[in-house]
């Protein structure tokens, strides 16, 4: 899909791109954590309700900007993010659902590997062990979402572009607690979550290389542009202010 911007407008697009790239975000403490500090099940039990909780937003999300795609008669982003949509939510097959996968993965590795009762998706809105900075993350970003068109291009493109390094932080966690699960029975029922979206066909890549492409058809003036950079960044913001509680909490438990 091309876009019509001019290459004055696609330089400075691609410069606020590239710029994102080196926000904090991507270098914040608990990823180094999730690197590098094998978990214990209390704090993994907190991981958990936490990233259900962060995560869950996600499909609302992506359905929010088709329905906007589609209400401003932007076929290209309509185009792409339904795609998107239909990855996320399992081709059309609710046991491939990426949220049933996610809760699936999550309950059978706290089970196996700590001995943890399961938890839903739709338990963790009032888990006791959420932390006030994931509330604030979901809030703000649904208020970054919805407040106007170019704006919600900038955090769609921030959220995707901050997947990919994000889950492939979390396998790393993931397979450095690994003591109990054999790694067939691990790849099978635990790591399918992450690896149908980091795996080799790069699905978090190609989203975040479809959301940077929806921006740049869509950024026509300054005006456009600023809104772009205003949902980005503070989207990246908000994510890294949770990350950076999120070390605070496992780090007293």
């Amino acid at each position: 899909m091309t876009a019509t911007t001019d290459s004055g407008m696609r330089d400075r697009v691609a410069a606020l791109m590239n710029g994102l790239g080196d926000h904090p975000v991507y270098g914040n403490e608990y990823f180094r954590i999730l690197r590098d500090d094998p978990w214990t099940g209390p704090v993994y039990d907190v991981h958990r309700a936490n990233f259900f909780h962060r995560t869950e937003g996600t499909v609302k999300g992506i359905a929010y900007v088709c329905a906007q795609a589609a209400a401003h008669d932007d076929r290209d982003t309509l185009v792409l993010f339904s795609h998107i949509l239909n990855e996320e939510t399992g081709d059309g097959r609710a046991e491939h659902c990426h949220e049933v996968l996610m809760e699936q993965a999550h309950n059978h590795y706290g089970e196996v590997e700590f001995g943890l009762p399961a938890l839903t998706v739709r338990e963790s809105r009032d888990s006791e062990l959420l932390i006030p900075e994931t509330v604030e993350y979901r809030d703000r970003t649904l208020e970054l979402l919805t407040a106007n068109y170019h704006r919600m291009l900038g955090v769609a493109m921030a959220l995707e572009s901050h997947a990919d390094p994000m889950l492939r932080t979390c396998r790393t966690a993931f397979r450095n607690a690994r003591k109990n699960l054999p790694e067939k029975a691990f790849v099978n029922t635990v790591e399918v979550y992450f690896n149908v979206h980091v795996g080799d066909e790069g699905v978090e890549e190609r989203h975040a290389a479809d959301a940077r492409q929806c921006v740049l058809n869509n950024c026509r003036t300054d005006a456009d542009l600023a809104e772009v950079a205003l949902g980005a960044e503070r989207t990246l913001d908000v994510q890294l202010t949770m990350w950076s509680a999120m070390a605070k909490a496992v780090g007293a438990r």
